[in-house]
């Protein structure tokens, strides 16, 4: 079983919104299916790195927060 960089992170601190984004895009690759990655490669998405800071921090709290 694969170690993420969100499960070796101190849980006292929240991460900044970089690693926020980071955590999300590992998450996301991690449980997205071949199908999937082959609409994004023909069709493209949103970087989350263009993603406003606000939508990333609601994103990231509520995935990992419900998660955890």
């Amino acid at each position: 079983m694969r170690t993420t960089k969100y499960q070796m992170r101190d849980d006292d601190e929240e991460p900044s919104v970089d690693e926020m984004r980071y955590d999300l895009a590992e998450a996301e690759a991690m449980n997205m299916p071949v199908s999937n990655i082959i609409e994004v490669l023909l069709e493209g998405v949103q970087g989350l790195s263009e993603t406003p800071d606000i939508e990333i921090k609601d994103e990231w709290r509520e995935f990992f927060k419900k998660n955890s």
